[in-house]
């Protein structure tokens, strides 16, 4: 045997094996297609599913390759025709375009897609791959010189640019391919800085380049979706995305804040990062009040929402003249860090601003590692850093400062003399901390100090009016004593989990002095009068609902704030569930009932187990006896979603499977048109104590909603996330 013809049938050996491998995962795939809803994506396939982005552009870029190559052929003695390369490229788009296919419907059981966009996606996929193996399977009948190959090669072009376009709008957002091919005429419209919205014209954007490629109509990662200010007040299944209560200002600032390695991190690692400015910008408008109807115009000249207007737009009031040198440029690269950054006051300007975040891991050394700076630092925000009025002293060597923000600080006031050097400063702002009227009198000490801002200190109607006679600095003491009366926000319940362990401790606090917390612990509604007030951190030591509102003379009584805790059981072993859930709200199947996590209140959040066509039946297993009194079953309510409490619950238990005996009943009230819609909820099943090593749960959904239901006469959900043996 010769060495040409050895070296042709291992050729023929190799295209014969990626051939048949690739003719057995379509017909894999057809399969899976046509019972997609009872199949489940086994975890160590997904990332199977996650290689797609990877290896699309292999087939799209082989397959059109090979497509021209056809459609220029126009004669069988072409010099530009190689039969045998021709045939191992087509074979290799085949091979190739049935990987991409296989990854993409892994992909796309995962969440956080337009349906509707995604199966035509998924078809086209199908067919690409499907095609190229008939056309490869038909080579011998279709040489390119023929019109049929061309018409066949042309079909191959159009069908890869819609299902790429269609792949770029689930990746990119809507019109992705096109966009830019569309003359956009909005670009050439000039904004006048005076006329301009902080939201319209600055923060929207930003999120437009930055965001919206994974949050748009079509692709909704996490339940999220930013391009209406209703959806962006909504926020996503982790909740609403701002919480000026917070020290992080909420999930927004706090994820842009993560480092970018942080699987938390927003945008993802590979996608445009928000530049340092970005983030100070969205912060600040958070910070702000998050409005959109603000104007630029009505923002003081020394707001960092205002200077980055003016960096962007131009125009504007007459900047101030800075006759300091600039620093330089690596010493502020190296002292920005994800929680301080610094950056120019407006461009080729040498004054800078410095805006801190992560109030947790704030430290006085933060403040001090600036000082090579103090020449060129003309604004510093510290808003709800713990700055003490020891750091004050630190404060004042800033001398070139202009504005100093220090709302919801530590401070008591004891330390306002330590600011006297700041013989520049325009604008202080104090509101939210704890001061007195006679403190307040070192600020005279400040020659070019205009206005000082004292919103929320605790002072009294008396001494607020005595600041309101004095001429200069200008006291802004807010609404108390006008005629506007506010309403407080809610307390903010610091602990993140909802299962805690017996004896843990509940806290609460709230961003502005002199409020009384008031709580109730039995499901009661918590007044002013009658409730508990909150002195210090509550004690659990069964599970709890806890419901809290802020007061405050002068101020309307905040809206109310839910939360209900649950005690930690004891490790289960093992579970089996009777019957499936349904397939769209599986979570993590048996497991998810034991994995010591409790769901947030969206239905969406992949953590819910969702029975509609069956009873909720589980068993629950232990290796060793163990000693039980009680079994409780964290549940969701959503009635207009149709998510109501179970009509009947039972729970079993016994020391083997076949000898177990009805322990208790519960059958829970069935809401009324008037009851509350969205609540966490759990039912608690109390029996006698003893030794156990199973038990059996079972919980009935309603057959027919009331008739007072927008979908009466249907049947309810009930959805599950947790049982806990005590």
């Amino acid at each position: 045997m010769t060495p040409s013809a050895h070296d042709s049938i291992i050729s023929s050996f190799w295209k014969s094996v990626f051939y048949n491998i690739a003719f057995f995962l379509n017909g894999l795939l057809i399969f899976l297609l046509f019972f997609e809803e009872q199949f489940l994506v086994p975890s160590w396939m997904e990332p199977i599913g996650r290689m797609h982005p990877l290896v699309l552009h292999f087939p799209l870029v082989i397959l059109l390759l090979y497509a021209s190559w056809v459609i220029i052929t126009k004669k069988p003695e072409s010099k530009h025709w190689h039969p045998d390369l021709s045939r191992i490229l087509l074979l290799l788009g085949v091979f190739t375009a049935v990987i991409a296919a296989f990854s993409g419907f892994i992909l796309s059981k995962e969440e956080g897609y337009d349906a509707q966009a995604l199966a035509w996606h998924k078809w086209l996929g199908v067919a690409i791959s499907i095609g190229s193996v008939v056309w490869y399977s038909f080579l011998d009948y279709l040489p390119p010189w023929r019109i049929s190959a061309k018409l066949a090669a042309g079909l191959m072009v159009v069908v890869l640019m819609v299902g790429g376009h269609l792949g770029g709008n689930l990746t990119h957002g809507e019109d992705f391919l096109t966009a830019k091919l569309i003359p956009q005429q909005q670009s050439e419209i000039k904004i006048d800085i005076q006329q301009a919205l902080v939201y319209d014209d600055l923060v929207q954007p930003i999120l437009e380049q930055k965001c919206y490629s994974c949050h748009n109509d079509q692709k909704t990662k996490g339940d999220l979706r930013l391009h209406t200010q209703e959806l962006l007040i909504k926020g996503g299944k982790s909740g609403m995305l701002w919480d000026t209560a917070q020290a992080d200002l909420g999930l927004l600032i706090s994820r842009l804040h993560l480092p970018v390695d942080d699987k938390k991190h927003m945008p993802p690692r590979g996608k445009p990062q928000l530049s340092d400015e970005e983030v100070m910008l969205l912060a600040a408008w958070v910070r702000s009040g998050s409005r959109f109807d603000l104007r630029v115009a009505d923002l003081q000249a020394t707001d960092p929402i205002y200077t980055y207007a003016q960096k962007l737009i131009g125009g504007g009031r007459p900047e101030e003249i800075y006759d300091f040198p600039a620093a330089s440029a690596d010493q502020i690269e190296k002292l920005n860090t994800s929680y301080r950054i610094i950056s120019p006051l407006a461009t080729e300007s040498p004054a800078l601003m410095v805006n801190f975040y992560n109030r947790a891991g704030f430290k006085a050394s933060d403040i001090k590692d600036l000082l090579p700076l103090k020449e060129q630092v003309v604004q510093m925000d510290l808003s709800k850093m713990p700055v003490q009025d020891a750091d004050l002293k630190l404060i004042g060597s800033f001398t070139e400062l202009r504005t100093l923000i220090l709302n919801f600080t530590d401070l008591k006031g004891g330390g306002l003399a330590e600011l006297k050097g700041l013989r520049k400063l325009r604008e202080l702002s104090l509101s939210g901390t704890r001061l007195k009227l006679d403190q307040l009198e070192a600020l005279k000490q400040l020659p070019a100090l205009q206005t000082v801002y004292v919103w929320s200190t605790g002072l009294s109607n008396e001494e607020i009016q005595k600041l309101r006679s004095i001429p200069n600095p200008r006291f802004e003491t807010g609404f108390k004593g006008d005629t506007i009366i506010l309403a407080l926000n809610p307390p903010a319940i610091e602990n993140e989990e909802t299962i805690l362990k017996r004896g843990d401790l509940i806290r609460i606090r709230h961003q502005i002095p002199g409020v009384s917390i008031r709580y109730t612990l039995d499901g009661t509604e918590p007044d002013s009068i009658r409730a508990l007030e909150y002195q210090k951190p509550i004690r659990v030591e069964k599970n709890t609902t806890l419901r809290t509102k802020a007061y405050k003379e002068g101020w309307y009584g905040s809206k109310e704030q839910e939360k209900l805790f649950i005690i930690a059981g004891v490790p289960i072993d093992s579970v089996r569930l009777v019957y499936e859930p349904e397939k769209q709200y599986r979570a993590h199947g048996a497991g998810t009932l034991k994995d010591g996590i409790k769901s947030g209140p969206s239905m969406g959040s992949g953590q819910w187990l969702g029975y509609r066509n069956s009873d909720f039946e589980t068993f629950l297993y232990f290796d060793k006896p163990i000693q039980a009194q009680s079994i409780t079953i964290s549940m969701l309510r959503k009635l207009d979603s149709y998510i109501f409490p179970p009509t009947r619950v039972e729970v079993w238990g016994g020391v083997e499977e076949k000898s177990m005996k009805l322990l208790k009943v519960l059958q829970p009230q069935i809401p009324g048109e008037k009851s509350k819609d969205l609540a966490n909820e759990s039912y608690t099943a109390e029996f006698p104590s003893a030794q156990y090593t199973c038990f059996k749960v079972l919980a009935r959904p309603l057959a027919k909603l009331p008739k007072w239901h927008r979908g009466k006469g249907e049947k309810a959900w009930i959805f599950i996330d947790e049982i806990l043996v005590n």
